[in-house]
């Protein structure tokens, strides 16, 4: 059985969690996520959730290296929209 990313045309999913404004978390993948609930966070950042939202935008790929690009490329230029916070969870996503 073929896997999301080897069959074509398919979506690439970007999600950023905002805290007060600011990348506070990041994703790319086959899905995204849709409320500060399902993102992965600090238990001690957990009483902040109210300061938090949840963005996401896709890229449709139609081949290996639109795939790549929508990592390497279009998710990250997409990231720079926003500054990442001094607490984020992870590295940074550029």
């Amino acid at each position: 059985m073929a896997h999301w990313f080897d069959t074509y045309p398919h979506k690439v999913y970007a999600s950023v969690l905002l805290l007060d404004g600011k990348i506070y978390n990041y994703k790319i993948g086959q899905n995204y996520w849709e409320h500060p609930g399902e993102v992965k966070m600090r238990i001690s950042d957990f009483h902040k959730i109210d300061r938090m939202t949840v963005e996401h935008t896709y890229f449709e790929v139609n081949n290996e290296q639109e795939h790549r690009d929508a990592f390497e490329v279009l998710a990250v230029n997409w990231f720079k929209n926003w500054e990442i916070h001094e607490d984020h969870v992870g590295s940074g996503c550029y």
